[in-house]
């Protein structure tokens, strides 16, 4: 491939970009998604730069996954706008060989602008494997070791790769410590990058939005809380447009943090734009308690992105009790069709040898309806030594799809199964369901349908997307999730109940809002921002 000359009429990120478009025509999606390589796009570039505080003076930067140097680019350009001199050494990862004569271009452009100005420049380019050839300041006794050897940055910037890791892999082993479930390793990134930072150095990351929640992330973001300070979070409204050529729909975030540690009184500043063009941003000012939730002994990332999240954030963080403290749980639905095909039956044989099975079709305006057949997905299950395992007793049961479209308004969506309601002992529940119960015991139809009211609203549901950015509900979030005292439940259960005959239908909504004197400005608000 000839690797054209940067011309006069654009700039050092504009070059990068073009030599960034240049290599994608080279490899197809498939192979760069499987390399985890999508590169940035040059707006989100410039604002990521744009948020380092830069002094003059001599100044290392580090940028891990470099591609063709885009991220660089665009700190040199910043330079450029600046008045004091500096002595700049840029440290750039990248092990991917197709692309290093393009990086190398761009780094000797910014070389060359640099000095045009009076500044000092020299880069290194390290075809290595950013983790491994670092793992020697890691130790498993304290996770990251300083030795008079290791270079520490002032600044360090990057769009890591992002693709799932094998437990046992090299990187994996070299970071078990942050390690739970299968790991991906864009944290491991921005794990080892933070680590090399110089205190009160900053960083710059524009990775996807999961490690903000979620259980496989868990030991990083206890880690990553400990030892950095989170200044800025920038979250796009468009979960498509910013690797669109690439067919990404992650929710991806720009956080900046700094390597010190936080105390109750930091605040930060949260930013939200339509998408990667950056215009228009709104900005918030938060204090870090409403970005970092705790509870259950869990800690979350949460982003409330107006003030009327934040005035549901303080309602719902004000409502004392989890699930647990109930004598509550919550599962997982254990029939996994292509594990239990041998089980599963198109209709019920109307005997005790079968059972209901429910997927999430079977769940109507917060009743289980059932028999009800879609997509040719069986009905029933056979109940046999075999399959007991699979099945639990009748109860009543509050169920939660595990799952939701992007096109659906709600990401919570709650549904009561009534033991009252299956002449049968036993049912089945599939694996795209979660289901609330009371081990040893069970639900009182007020409790069940207070529980399910409560999930259905909109302000629970707003209060839910600030922790999670993805479509998939899970176990561990729910029980953490605030719930207000019993006998409040109980009374919106109760009102629920009665109300679901109605002709006007159930409306959750004004149902938890009287009950537990929301003020009806704020739910409004937040159904129609919905």
């Amino acid at each position: 491939m000839r690797i054209p000359e940067k011309t006069n009429q654009e700039g050092l990120v504009g070059y990068a970009g073009r030599l960034s478009g240049l290599y994608s025509k080279t490899l197809d999606t498939r192979t760069r998604k499987l390399k985890g390589q999508f590169f940035t796009p040059g707006q989100v570039g410039r604002f990521m730069a744009g948020l380092f505080q830069i002094n003059g003076g001599a100044i290392r930067l580090l940028d891990p996954g470099a591609g063709t140097g885009m991220l660089t680019a665009a700190f040199c350009e910043r330079l450029l706008g600046n008045d004091e001199s500096v002595n700049l050494t840029v440290d750039a990862y990248e092990n991917d060989p197709g692309i290093l004569s393009l990086l190398e271009k761009t780094l000797d452009s910014c070389k060359a602008e640099l000095e045009k100005k009076g500044h000092k420049v020299a880069y290194n380019i390290y075809e290595q494997d950013f983790i491994l050839h670092n793992q020697g300041c890691l130790t498993k006794s304290g996770l990251f070791w300083e030795s008079e050897e290791q270079v520490f940055y002032d600044f360090a910037i990057s769009n890591p790769p992002y693709y799932k890791l094998n437990k046992d892999s090299p990187q994996s082993t070299a970071m078990s410590e942050l390690i739970s479930g299968q790991p991906n390793i864009y944290v491991l990134f921005m794990a080892l990058s933070a680590s090399m930072v110089k205190p009160e150095g900053e960083m710059v990351f524009i990775t996807p939005r999961s490690f903000c929640s979620g259980l496989y992330y868990k030991r990083f973001r206890e880690w990553f809380l400990r030892n950095v300070r989170m200044s800025n979070i920038h979250i796009f409204e468009s979960r498509k447009e910013i690797f669109n050529k690439d067919g990404v729909l992650q929710e991806n975030i720009i956080v900046k943090a700094t390597k010190r540690k936080s105390t109750k009184g930091d605040s930060l500043v949260i930013s939200l734009s339509k998408n990667r063009n950056l215009a228009n941003i709104e900005r918030i000012e938060v204090k870090s308690a409403e970005v970092i939730f705790q509870r259950n002994g869990e800690t979350f990332i949460r982003i409330p992105t107006s003030s009327l999240d934040l005035d549901v954030v303080g309602i719902i963080d004000g409502w004392p009790n989890t699930l647990r403290d109930f004598g509550f749980e919550i599962s997982t639905g254990p029939v996994i069709p292509f594990r239990a095909t041998e089980y599963l039956l198109p209709e019920s044989t109307g005997s005790r040898e079968s059972a209901p099975l429910l997927w999430m079709h079977n769940m109507r305006d917060m009743r289980v309806v059932w028999p009800l057949r879609r997509n040719r997905k069986e009905s029933a299950i056979r109940v046999c030594d075999g399959s007991r395992s699979l099945l639990l007793p009748i109860r009543n049961y509050v169920l939660l799809k595990r799952f939701s479209s992007k096109e659906q308004k709600r990401r919570l969506y709650a549904s009561v199964l009534l033991e009252s309601e299956l002449c049968h002992e036993v049912v089945g529940i599939e694996n795209h369901v979660n289901y609330i119960h009371k081990p040893g015991g069970n639900l009182s139809v007020e409790e069940a349908f207070g529980i399910a009211a409560i999930l259905n609203t909109a302000i629970v549901d707003n209060f839910f997307r600030s922790l999670n950015g993805n479509t998939q509900v899970s176990a561990t979030e729910i029980r953490s999730l605030p719930f207000p005292a019993i006998e409040e439940i109980k009374r919106i259960g109760k009102r629920a109940y009665k109300s679901r005959a109605d002709a006007a239908g159930l409306d959750a909504d004004s149902i938890v809002a009287e009950v537990l004197g929301i003020s009806t400005g704020i739910w409004r608000n937040r159904r129609e921002v919905k």
